[in-house]
C-alpha cells in the first residue's frame, strides 16, 4: 500500500461526512499486509449497525460521468452516443486525473478527487491486466488467458474512442486500464439507487441479477469495504435524516457482531476465483463458489444450425460454467443437442405409432449419449492443456504474491473433473 492511501482515506472520510455520508465512528482504515488498506473496528461493531452510508447524489453514475465529460470538454451528448456505461465513467474519472496533474484547480463538475486518491495507484492493481509478460504466462492453457486478451483488446478499442473526444484531457492507457479496473472490482449495481417515494430497500449480493436492467455505479467510501464469502451484510437503500433533511443513501448495515480489533467486511455474493482474480483481482483459497468455465466452438456452424439455436433463442458463444456439483447447466446442453443434432426440423411423431416412437426414442439416446461424451471430451481437453502448463514455475519476472494466486487458480481448474 502507497504511504498516501491512510491519509487520503482519511481526507476522504472527512469529505464523505462533509457531503451528508457516514463512516460509523468505531470504522478505522488500517494497513493489512494482505488486503491492502482496509476498515478495521476499533470496538465492537453490534448486528444492526450502520458501517457507511453515502448520498445517492455523491454517486459515480454514467449519467453525472455524461455531464461533466461534455460540460468540460465542449461536446453535445449525442457526440458520445457509441459510448457505453464504463467509457463514461472512466472518461469522468480520468479528466479529474489529468486536469489535477496540470495543477489547475479543478471545476465544480469534477468533484470526486478526494475519493480518486484513496484508490489504489496502478502498481499495486493485482488484476492480470496488469501482470507482466512472464507473469500472465503463469496463466497459458487457462480460461483466464484468452479473457484477458480479449479484455485488454475490447478495452483498447473504447480507449481509442475515448482519446478522440477527449482529445489533451484524455487519461494515459494505463490510467484508463486503471479507471476499468475501478469499475470492475468496486461497481455496485444502479438498482440500488431506486427506492420508493417512501420506505426503504434492503438487498444482499446473493439477491442481485445479473439479468435484471442495471448498470455500474460507484459508491465512494461503501466500496472500501473487502470481500468475504458468507459474510451476513445488508445493503441498505433508505432516505436518512442529515441536517433536517430527508437524504437518500446506501449504506452498509452489519448482521453480525464484529469483535475490536477485527476486519469489517462486505460480502461481493459467490464469485468463483477466475471471476474474482480477472475483475478483483485476488482469490480465495479455497473457494468453494469455483467453477470451471466452458466455451462451444462456433466458428463454422452450418446456418441451419445458427438458424435453429436463434429460433429456440439460445447462446452458443456464451461462458457455461460448471460448479463443483457437477451439474451440467440446461443450457449448455440445450445448445450442445442441436449442435450435435443437426438442421434437421422437428417432426410430430403420432403418439399411436409405435415404431416412430420407439425410433424417436433411440434418436434422443443416442443425441444424449453424443452430448455427454462431448462434454467429457471438452474437459478431459481442458485438464490435458492445464497439465500441459508448468504454472508454478519459478521464473524471473514473476511476483511471488502473483505466481500464489496463479497457481491457486489453476489448481482450481484441475480440482473439479466432475465425474462427466
Amino acid at each position: 500500500m502507497s504511504k498516501q492511501q491512510l491519509p487520503n482515506a482519511a481526507i476522504l472520510r472527512e469529505w464523505l461526512e462533509a457531503h451528508g455520508g457516514v463512516f460509523h465512528p468505531s470504522v478505522e482504515f488500517r494497513n493489512d499486509p494482505l488486503t491492502g488498506l482496509s476498515p478495521f473496528a476499533s470496538t465492537e461493531l453490534p448486528s444492526g449497525e450502520t458501517l457507511v452510508s453515502c448520498p445517492f447524489e455523491l454517486a459515480v453514475t454514467p449519467e453525472e460521468s455524461t455531464r461533466a465529460i461534455c460540460d468540460i470538454c465542449g461536446l453535445d451528448d449525442s457526440e458520445l452516443q457509441g459510448w457505453n456505461e464504463r467509457m463514461r465513467i472512466c472518461g469522468y474519472l480520468g479528466l479529474h486525473l489529468t486536469r489535477a496533474a496540470s495543477g489547475v484547480d479543478l471545476p465544480s463538475s469534477l468533484r470526486h478527487l478526494p475519493y480518486i486518491n484513496a484508490l489504489p495507484p496502478c502498481s499495486e492493481l493485482l488484476t492480470p491486466l496488469f501482470y507482466s509478460p512472464a507473469e500472465l504466462e503463469l496463466l497459458a492453457g487457462t480460461n483466464l488467458y484468452g479473457a484477458v486478451h480479449d479484455r485488454e483488446q475490447e478495452l483498447r478499442a473504447e480507449y481509442e474512442q475515448v482519446q478522440s473526444k477527449l482529445r489533451g484531457d484524455a487519461p494515459s492507457w494505463d490510467q484508463y486500464l486503471s479507471c476499468a479496473t475501478y469499475i470492475s472490482s468496486r461497481a455496485f449495481p444502479s438498482k440500488l439507487l431506486r427506492i420508493p417515494d417512501s420506505g426503504s430497500v434492503e438487498t444482499r449480493a446473493v439477491d442481485t441479477s445479473e439479468e435484471e436492467e442495471s448498470h455500474p455505479v460507484l459508491l465512494p467510501g461503501v466500496d472500501l469495504f473487502n470481500h468475504a464469502r458468507g459474510q451476513p451484510i445488508t445493503w441498505l437503500s433508505s432516505p436518512m435524516n442529515i441536517s433536517n433533511k430527508q437524504v437518500k443513501t446506501i449504506s452498509l448495515v452489519s448482521c453480525t457482531i464484529v469483535k475490536a480489533g477485527q476486519q469489517v467486511f462486505n460480502n461481493y455474493g459467490p464469485k468463483s476465483n477466475e471471476e474474482l482474480l480477472l475483475a478483483y483481482g485476488f482469490i480465495l483459497d479455497p473457494n468453494p463458489d469455483d467453477t470451471v468455465i466452458l466455451r462451444l466452438g462456433t466458428n463454422g456452424l452450418p446456418e441451419g444450425i445458427v438458424e435453429k439455436l436463434k429460433a429456440k433463442q439460445l447462446d452458443a458463444t456464451k461462458r457455461f460454467a460448471l460448479g463443483a456439483d457437477g451439474l451440467v447447466p440446461n443450457e449448455l446442453l440445450q445448445v450442445m443437442r442441436v449442435m450435435l443434432g443437426g438442421a434437421d426440423e422437428e417432426v410430430e411423431i403420432d403418439e399411436e405409432d409405435e415404431h416412430a416412437l420407439h425410433a424417436q426414442e433411440q434418436k434422443e439416446t443416442e443425441l444424449e449419449l453424443d452430448v455427454l461424451g462431448q462434454l467429457g471430451a471438452m474437459l478431459e481437453d481442458k485438464l490435458q492443456r492445464l497439465k500441459s502448463h508448468k504454472g508454478d514455475s519459478q521464473v524471473d519476472g514473476v511476483r511471488e504474491h502473483v505466481r500464489k494466486m496463479c497457481v491457486v487458480y489453476r489448481e482450481g481448474e484441475r480440482a473439479p473433473e466432475f465425474g462427466a
